[in-house]
């Protein structure tokens, strides 16, 4: 089976890769953001399934968000009706979809134009509509709160929060992709609404989270004890950590050269 993942370079496309290649039986096309069109159209030609990943969620220029949105999504579409492929595509959406936003309406436009190609080719589409992710290998400072209290406080930087009764809808990476993975045998979880989520989702306030990975950065409590959320959290928080610690290790060498 030859599954493309568009946007490998990304947080969801590096995950969903290196889950795929353990696999037997698969060979993965990995389109990045500099793949040339001659390469990704040969992967559209022969692929069985798309995982499309790719996409702008924060950028300045509001075209960047069309073109990254909503052109990529077409120029998939345009290829799969040109080589005769209806192949079956799950889509990387977002909650903020139905959000009138230049990033939501991006999105919305996108989940039309795939769409209209199940309509009209017979296919199969599964749209996710992702809430915030976080887990290792999230790029801080950029659209992962707990991304970035991670990265912030294992360096002693401080963090920002404006509220800490704000609530978050959560999803851990690990459960996004084993949900991504159920999809190639049709076992996905899809909602009343027609589209997929992901069936695993916490909520916590900022103020927890924080004073969660404070107490994991004094090493207060045991791993074997935490509840779930607060397991995940801690894996998460470990990966930054180790980060850190070859970063200094690479900076003290240097300086010792």
């Amino acid at each position: 089976m030859n599954i493309l993942v568009t946007g490998a370079g990304g947080f969801l496309g590096r995950h969903m890769t290196a889950a795929l290649k353990d696999m037997e039986g698969i060979t993965v096309y990995e389109s990045f953001h500099q793949t040339k069109k001659e390469e990704v159209d040969s992967y559209l030609a022969s692929c069985d399934f798309i995982y499309h990943l790719a996409g702008v969620n924060r950028s300045d220029n509001i075209t960047d968000f069309t073109e990254g949105n909503v052109r990529l999504t077409e120029e998939i579409r345009n290829g799969l009706v040109r080589f005769h492929n209806p192949c079956p595509i799950l889509y990387a959406s977002s909650i903020h979809a139905i959000v009138p936003s230049p990033y939501g309406k991006s999105k919305k436009a996108a989940e039309e134009v795939l769409r209209a190609y199940e309509r009209n080719l017979k296919s199969k589409v599964y749209i996710y509509r992702l809430t915030n992710l976080f887990g290792s290998g999230a790029k801080p400072n950029y659209n992962s709160v707990v991304a970035t209290f991670c990265y912030n406080i294992v360096r002693g930087l401080p963090i920002v929060i404006h509220d800490r009764n704000t609530i978050l809808n959560l999803c851990c990476i690990e459960d996004v992709i084993k949900e991504f993975c159920r999809i190639l045998k049709e076992e996905g979880f899809k909602g009343e609404d027609g589209y997929y989520g992901i069936p695993k989702v916490y909520q916590a306030s900022l103020g927890m989270i924080a004073d969660t990975l404070y107490a994991f950065h004094k090493n207060e409590g045991r791993f074997e004890e935490l509840p779930e959320f607060e397991r995940a959290l801690y894996r998460t928080f470990l990966s930054y950590k180790e980060e850190w610690v070859k970063e200094r290790r690479i900076y003290e060498d240097s300086a010792n050269q």
